[in-house]
């Protein structure tokens, strides 16, 4: 019998439709469901379209778009039911889910961990795709099967949605199996969709020509990924059972049309065949009865191996295991005590053999192994001593690197590198040669500053004698009647200048003193970098502070330090830098916000690297770079595929002539698309990268010629940091110093050439584009990190940035391996007091005055120990004359020239000079202790008795050390003597003292010490011992710094020589000038004598000196006191009344020039007569200190300086 083929329920519609016209066919609505089938919607004819024979193809394809549908909203409410929140529409909810938030904040709600932040811009960007790689993430935490997942392009571009649906539906029913998240809905036959919908979605699919995944078979999909298969569907049936009676088989769920055969034959057929017979006939085909067979024999074969399972579980149980060990044990015990007890009786019979041979045979052994031994150690004795070499060496070399890095080192490991201390005699000589160099630079200085105070003094006469000189030319043109309102002038002008608070060259005392008090201040904050970096940060941190006044303090500063012109200067800035930077180190709390932040002292930094040097090496470096970009004219570095595009399309349309094909306006993805586009990205690419390889390479080839001034903040700024934060990573740190070195200093030459003398052309815009794309590959270099989202399509050249960076980063710490400032410049504290001028700053009475202000109002932060020489001249110099809302004169924005001085000129005295040299002794004295007698601590050694060997290798030491050295006798004597006491004590020998005395001496010392707190006895004065490994580990060290400081010493005081020749010079020069002075003065009164009234007093004192041979060379007036009384140049003589001042005779005369003689006589006086010299400059002098009287001859009478000096001027220089 053979099976007829089974016509399926569509190829009997199709029939149907073909045969006969339905029209009259009633078919349920599109809205209800198949009988018994859930979910599944009927197929009917719409009864209002034109009928063909593919309706049902038409409606089929309409069915699959609505059902997809429905999966669309069933996935939308379960997202909304776990989001608590709405989302789209469903016939939006494929475009609106392309972004990946919906899928983020899902993931977000069920793996809360996986998701760091959505990124929720509206427009479609690529990084959304981090939105669904967090989904991705959140997924694969769930474990669910990587059969359901979709790709990123198939939601991202659309590629094939219906998987992304199917995926969701898959995770919903994983996480409602673990009760994670509700059930998802089943909303098919639910919801109603127009046909434009239903249509518009069927397009959507057939243009995506991706098969739809098996919704209804999703759960079960699930199981079996998961191996949870339910028992129902553990029977597998074989597809003969199907094939053959699938067409006989009625499903209840069947619609009655589709159960309608073909023709009545097989109608009639099916119900004359039972069930019995169809059995019959199935069971009689070899295949099914062969089939059977083997069904069997699976059940058995299960039987089998189930039973074998079960007793193999069972002996690989613990309790059977344990069982069976037991039993082992006890029989090997058994049988390993009864060997045992064989062997036992039988060595107890043979023990005295047995020892014998043993000893034999271990003698033998023993003598062969030694025998060989020796002849191994002859036949390698080279080896065996550069083994032991090796080894000793390793030893020592342990044994120092404890020395150097234990925190405590051992009193028997300083012990073992004592001899290291021992000073040969070249140590000896520049101990020696140091100590005259400084005491020799120490006289002189003095002498320099007793040379010039002189030479101050001098220079104040010359300029009051340059104004009496003026004072009196005044004096000459006024009328000789008018001596009354002439004397008035003189007064006037000698206060003349106490009327003009901004004067800085007013020649008074108080306008010099206010001036010596400004060149003191401007001295300190130029010389001590502390207030102004202080200034600075305050100033800083100060967001009222308003913005001309920091500018104006910027200006200020580089007006002081002059601009880094010469090498004092620029040292001094370069100090200011280092202080600024550990000013604000100090107050950060990570190592990052020294990059972030805005500081002024970083302003004066980009002043200073725009100096004449710094342009030199621009020029020098960048000049042969940027010309080669300059001058490639078709250099084109623009890495946008939008603007390449763009740029394409307009020289297509102006090549062309006619408009473009393509459209204006292109996204990223779009213009990377076209191919035209493509190649010149490419191009743009390797062209950027080849030319940033030549800028970097003769970037990192610069390293000797790097101006030291930068090189120099690198180096201090990478030492702030590792000591403010000894935990930030290295790479960290370097990154910093890149910043700085790249970003502060070369980035702005590349960028702006013609602003550092680069280049004297002008740029195009495109050559200055070209020019930051370089810029911007340099800084991402010099940054130590790739390019990121932000620059994706710069992102090909990443492994280029990354491997140009770590040679960045070399370079970078290559920078900072510079020698320190006072090295490089050659300054120490002694440079100042020898150079010949003083330093001069060329700056304004405003910048003064604001200076003042600046510095007045923030003192409690620049000196909060509230004293100090900065408050010291602050409180004489008073309250500041600027103020914000103060109009300055005019004169005080003319530049004037400020002489720095030092307010504090002689050599500073070190208070712990003594204290210093105490804890030499000891040390050396400690020394000798620890070389004669061991302990494990000083103070285990200190109470250790001293027995007779002690004090016999203490006497071999001394004469190892004061007698057997090959060395100059004056070592030897300087060896052995220490002074201990006072300078006047005589030195001890340390030769004449025995090891009691010399442990006794040592014990005092350290108790000294200890009282003077600089040790402690509380850890056995261990802090003595820590300072002597540092001594040791220093010893070379602390010879190159003696070497150094012997040359700076020997060049100070040559400079200190030459400064004493100028000073002596500058003295006798300005002396000469005073004298020529004085003597043109005189000279200009002529030698003509002046008409005397005859008969007058004047007269008859004229005739006595001519008649005595005694006239003065320059004149002679005589007066009595009451004349000068009453014209108040006399104000009083002492113990003698008014009324008889005009008994005593007063003589005014000059023999010599500038030496006024005053000589009076008075019978009450008890001598005949009494006479003082005076020197008109010194007259001069007095009144420019402001004294207004002033006495003479030996305190008897009292004067008005003023009126003499007037008097004077009248008399001998008119």
């Amino acid at each position: 019998m053979t099976a007829r083929p089974t016509p399926t329920p569509l190829n009997r519609l199709s029939t149907m439709a073909g045969r006969k016209d339905l029209s009259d066919l009633r078919i349920p609505t599109i809205t209800e469901d198949a009988e018994d089938v859930v979910g599944r919607i009927r197929l009917q004819k719409d009864e209002r379209t034109v009928i063909t024979s593919h309706w049902m193809d038409k409606q089929r394809s309409n069915l699959q778009a609505y059902e997809y549908l429905c999966h669309i909203g069933e996935a939308k409410e379960w997202i909304e039911e776990c989001l608590g929140e709405e989302i789209d529409p469903i016939v939006a909810l494929e475009e609106s889910m392309r972004n990946g938030i919906v899928l983020a904040q899902l993931a977000h709600w069920f793996a809360p961990g996986t998701v760091r932040r959505i990124f929720t811009e509206k427009r479609l960007q690529f990084r959304h795709s981090d939105n669904i790689n967090y989904f991705f993430k959140a997924i694969k935490l769930v474990r669910l099967p990587n059969i359901f997942w979709f790709e990123l392009t198939d939601l991202y571009e659309r590629k094939n949605i219906p998987k992304v649906i199917y995926c969701i539906h898959a995770l919903s029913h994983l996480l409602a199996r673990r009760n994670l998240a509700p059930n998802i809905k089943n909303l098919v036959g639910q919801l109603e969709f127009t046909n434009e919908q239903i249509n518009a979605t069927q397009r959507g699919l057939d243009q995506a020509g991706v098969s739809m995944p098996n919704f209804g078979n999703v759960r079960t999909s699930l199981k079996h990924e998961l191996n949870e298969v339910d028992e129902e569907e553990d029977i597998q049936y074989e597809p003969i059972f199907v094939s053959k009676y699938s067409s006989t088989i009625v499903s209840p769920t069947t619609p009655d049309l589709i159960e309608e055969s073909d023709s009545e034959d097989e109608q009639v057929f099916e119900e004359e065949i039972t069930e019995e017979e169809k059995n019959e006939v199935y069971w009689s085909e070899p295949k099914n009865l062969s089939n059977l067979i083997r069904c069997q024999s699976i059940v058995r074969r299960f039987t089998v191996r189930k039973e074998f399972n079960q007793i193999r579980d069972l002996h690989k149980s613990s309790l059977f295991e344990s069982q069976i060990k037991n039993l082992q044990a006890q029989a090997r015990g058994v049988l390993a005590r009864k060997a045992l007890e064989d062997k036992r009786i039988m060595y107890e019979d043979a023990e005295e053999w047995i020892t014998s041979f043993q000893a034999a045979t271990r003698g033998f052994l023993t003598r062969c192994k030694y025998q060989d031994k020796l002849d191994y150690y002859k036949a390698n004795l080279d080896k065996i001593i550069k083994i032991q070499s090796f080894v000793k060496t390793k030893l020592v070399g342990d044994a120092y690197r404890k020395l150097t890095t234990a925190s405590n080192p051992s009193v028997g490991t300083v012990k073992n590198f004592i001899h290291l201390l021992d000073d040969s005699e070249l140590d000896f000589d520049q101990e020696l040669t140091l100590e005259q160099l400084r005491q020799s630079v120490i006289r002189r200085i003095r002498d320099n500053g007793q040379l010039e105070a002189q030479a101050n003094d001098l220079d104040i006469q010359i300029a009051l004698l340059v104004q009496n000189a003026i004072t009196l030319d005044e004096v000459l043109g006024l009328s000789r009647k008018m001596n009354k309102k002439v004397q008035r002038r003189m007064s006037e002008i000698a206060s003349a200048s106490n009327n003009n608070p901004y004067s800085l060259r007013s020649l008074d005392k108080d306008s010099r003193k206010r001036l010596e008090l400004f060149q003191q201040m401007f001295y300190l904050l130029q010389t001590e970098p502390k207030y102004l970096s202080r200034l600075m940060y305050i100033m800083n941190g100060q967001e009222s502070a308003d913005h001309l006044g920091k500018k104006l303090v910027e200006t200020t500063v580089l007006t002081l330090f002059g601009y880094a012109q010469n090498s004092r200067e620029e040292y001094l800035l370069l100090k200011l830098f280092k202080f600024c930077i550990s000013e604000e180190m100090s107050y950060m709390e990570d190592a990052q916000e020294f990059m972030r932040g805005n500081y002024i002292f970083m302003k004066l930094v980009v002043h200073y690297n725009r100096g004449a040097k710094e342009r030199k090496f621009f020029r020098d470096l960048l000049q042969p770079l940027v010309n080669t970009v300059l001058d490639d004219d078709f250099m084109d570095l623009e890495t946008d595929p939008v603007n390449i595009y763009h740029k394409s399309v307009n020289l297509e349309e102006s090549r062309t002539g006619r408009p473009s094909a393509r459209k204006h306006t292109a996204t990223s993805q779009e213009a990377l698309a076209d191919a035209e586009v493509r190649d010149t990205f490419i191009q743009h690419l390797k062209r950027l990268r080849e030319v940033t390889e030549r800028f970097l390479t003769a970037i990192i080839s610069t390293l000797e010629e790097m101006p030291y001034g930068v090189r120099f903040i690198a180096k201090e700024l990478k030492q702030s940091l590792e000591e403010n934060f000894p935990e930030e990573p290295k790479q960290n740190i370097v990154k910093i110093i890149g910043n700085f070195i790249y970003y502060r200093y070369l980035n702005p030459a590349i960028i702006a050439p013609e602003q550092y003398d680069v280049v004297d052309t002008v740029i195009t815009p495109m050559q200055r584009k070209n020019l930051a794309e370089v810029s911007k590959m340099l800084q991402q270099i010099s940054s130590g990190k790739v390019f990121d989202a932000n620059d994706l399509f710069l992102a090909p050249l990443n492994d280029y940035v990354f491997e140009a960076g770590q040679r960045f980063s070399q370079w970078f710490v290559s920078l900072t391996d510079v020698e320190d400032a006072e090295t490089h410049f050659g300054m120490d504290m002694f440079a100042d007091y020898g150079n010949t001028h003083k330093p001069i700053v060329y700056i304004s009475p405003y910048e003064v005055f604001h200076m003042h202000y600046i510095v007045h109002n923030n003192i409690s932060g620049l000196e909060p120990e509230n004293k100090g020489p900065l408050r010291d001249i602050l409180e004489e110099l008073g309250d500041p004359l600027y103020s914000p809302n103060l109009d300055m004169p005019e004169s005080a924005h003319t530049e004037m020239s400020l002489t720095l001085t030092n307010r504090y000129d002689k050599i500073p005295h070190d208070p712990n000079a003594r204290l210093k040299q105490l804890l030499v002794d000891t040390k050396r004295f400690l020394l000798y202790v620890i070389k004669i007698q061991n302990g494990n601590d000083l103070k285990a050694i200190f109470t250790q008795p001293i027995t007779a060997e002690h004090e016999h290798m203490w006497a071999e030491l001394k004469h190892i050390e004061f007698l057997d050295r090959e060395e100059s006798q004056d070592v030897l004597l300087k060896r052995r003597h220490v002074l201990l006491g006072t300078v006047d004590d005589p030195p001890t020998d340390l030769m004449s003292l025995s090891f009691h005395q010399l442990k006794t001496i040592t014990v005092k010392l350290v108790l000294n010490l200890e009282r003077c707190g600089v040790i402690s006895s509380g850890n056995n004065y261990q802090d003595l011992i820590k300072m002597i490994a540092k001594d040791i580990t220093n010893k070379n060290t602390r010879r190159k710094i003696r070497q150094g400081e012997i040359q700076r010493l020997q060049q100070t005081l040559t400079h200190l020589q030459e400064k004493t020749s100028y000073l002596e010079e500058q003295k006798g020069n300005f002396e000469k000038y005073i004298d020529n002075c004085m003597q043109n003065q005189m000279n200009k009164r002529g030698k003509k004598n002046k008409f005397v009234m005859p008969f007058t007093r004047q007269y008859f004192h004229i005739r006595q000196l001519q008649k005595d041979g005694r006239v003065p060379k320059f004149g002679s007036y005589k007066y009595t006191a009451k004349q000068l009384y009453d014209r108040r140049i006399l104000l009083e003589l002492t113990d003698i009344s008014p009324k008889q001042y005009d008994r005593i005779p007063l003589v005014i005369s000059m023999n010599e020039v500038g030496i006024i003689e005053i000589k009076g006589s008075y019978a009450g006086w008890g001598i005949a007569s009494m006479a003082v010299e005076l020197r008109f400059e010194e007259l001069l002098q007095t009144q420019f200190n402001g004294i207004a009287t002033m006495t003479v001859m030996d305190g008897m009478a009292k004067i008005n300086v003023n009126l003499l000096i007037w008097l004077i001027n009248r008399k001998f220089y008119v």
